[in-house]
């Protein structure tokens, strides 16, 4: 029969029952009741042998699904030991399951389970999360090593910033901390292994799990835990400023949950825009007219856009769309200018001849924070073919072989097309691909902006794709 630990707290006298003992410095009771389910054992764990709080369950998958076949748990291994998986069906017959042959090894591991082998071992302390695909007797082992990420943190959303794992055994609590972090009043998350979801081989093909922490709702991270789920929704920063934060698993439970303490409020007067428009004699100088830029993705305060300019006409901006509001900006000097990066300024910004350009603006933060710095770099707009739909496919990125190129007809046109899924994008110094994505949609250019990935626009082999910049639509054909 199996034995399950079903963890009690004492209160003033600690009662022993039956088949009960004490295990560590927690108050663990042996009972011998039958359980169905799979667990982890083993002198690697904080286990001495399958406890409740030892039970793999249903992980949160991407997207969300039932699949009774594949389970997972969060908890801390020592290298020192090893540990196997048991596995009790509904009528109380139980098999252990050890270490076979590696099926895959990226940034974590996947292998056979085989009855009675040797134990799993891990080369370092630490949290992992062990996932068991039943289906095929495999098992992956993935580190989790969280770290902070969002807008609000130091790196935006392009990668985490490493936080401190600890395990106070004796509680059976893991606390990941970061202290004296710098904050912005935005948004933020948990995450690990430096990627929104984990792949697991599965009956041929994969599963995805969720490799991030959120909240159970959208709400302001605060000095009170919060608790969480994985692929849950993002923690608002409520003010900028030096922050303590903390990331709880429980053990006995399974359940974590995050707080987050503001040190020193940062009382810096200066923000970055949010938005961004541009005017001038092609739209007859009137805001209503001017469109909005396209925000960079995980770069604030940084626009984009297409348009054709004539020669000798002038351009400026705002992020509002006023002339008595906002901060009205063109260029230091009105002198015809080519392709460059050009300080912001009062004067209008003209072009040395007639052309489609691709017009990309800057704000950044002064050094005290308390101004914003401006500049505007003009180069010639490069479409992009990239992707499933790519001659060089996710491989070689950004190559002449997937450029566009400007027709009589002012639209630029695509290579043709390889079969799969399209996307597309224009190259920014200092910036990823998808960044500065777009596709077409019911014959319009969409762009993604800051927003997530876009839904999937399939196209035959030899289809090519024409875009307009000038009333953003497009066409595949």
């Amino acid at each position: 029969m199996k034995r399950i630990f079903q963890y009690m707290a004492t209160l003033l006298l600690l009662w022993v029952v039956g088949t009960s003992c004490e295990e560590g410095n927690d108050n663990w009771r042996i009972i011998t009741a039958i359980q169905t389910g799979t667990y982890i054992v083993g002198d690697a764990t904080i286990y001495s042998a399958a406890a409740t709080s030892a039970q793999l369950t249903t992980p949160a998958f991407d997207p969300q699904e039932t699949n009774a076949n594949v389970v997972g748990i969060y908890t801390w291994l020592k290298k020192s030991g090893s540990f196997q998986i048991l596995d009790v069906d509904a009528e109380g017959n139980q098999v252990t399951y050890g270490k076979g042959s590696v099926v895959a090894s990226t940034s974590f591991e996947t292998v056979e389970m085989t009855t009675g082998g040797s134990g799993f071992t891990v080369a370092n302390d630490g949290l992992y999360y062990i996932v068991c695909n039943k289906a095929d007797k495999q098992l992956s082992i993935l580190p989790a090593e969280f770290g902070i990420i969002g807008d609000a943190t130091p790196k935006l959303w392009n990668d985490e910033t490493a936080m401190n794992g600890t395990l106070d055994e004796e509680h059976s609590i893991i606390e990941y901390v970061i202290k004296d972090v710098t904050l912005d009043k935005k948004e933020m998350k948990f995450r690990y292994l430096h990627s929104w979801g984990v792949e697991i081989p599965y009956q041929g093909g994969t599963v995805k799990i969720h490799s991030n922490m959120g909240g159970l709702s959208k709400a302001s991270i605060s000095e009170a835990y919060s608790e969480c789920k994985g692929g849950g929704e993002n923690f608002s920063i409520g003010k900028a400023g030096i922050y303590d934060i903390t990331l709880k698993l429980d053990l006995r439970t399974g359940v974590f949950s995050a707080k987050g303490i503001c040190t020193a409020e940062d009382t810096s007067s200066a923000t970055l825009p949010e938005k961004m428009f541009i005017t001038g004699d092609a739209w007859d100088w009137k805001w209503e007219n001017a469109p909005e830029m396209i925000p960079v993705h995980s770069h604030d305060g940084m626009f984009w856009g297409i348009y054709y300019i004539e020669a000798n006409k002038g351009v400026k901006f705002n992020n509002e769309m006023s002339w008595n509001t906002g901060n009205n900006f063109g260029v230091e000097k009105n002198d015809p200018k080519g392709y460059g990066e050009y300080p912001a300024g009062g004067d209008n910004l003209v072009v040395n001849k007639s052309a489609y350009y691709q017009v990309v603006v800057v704000c950044e933060l002064s050094a005290d924070k308390k101004s914003v710095n401006r500049k505007i770099i003009l180069s010639e707009p490069i479409p992009y073919l990239i992707g499933d739909a790519a001659a060089g496919g996710w491989g070689a990125q950004l190559t002449d072989a997937d450029k566009f190129t400007l027709n009589e007809d002012g639209e630029y046109v695509s290579p043709a097309c390889k079969a799969g899924n399209l996307r597309m994008c224009v190259k920014l110094n200092g910036c990823d691909w998808w960044q500065t994505e777009f596709n077409v949609f019911n014959g319009m250019i969409e762009f993604r902006g800051k927003g997530g990935d876009q839904a999937a626009v399939a196209v035959t082999a030899g289809q090519v794709v024409k875009l307009n910049f000038k009333n953003n639509t497009g066409s595949i054909k």
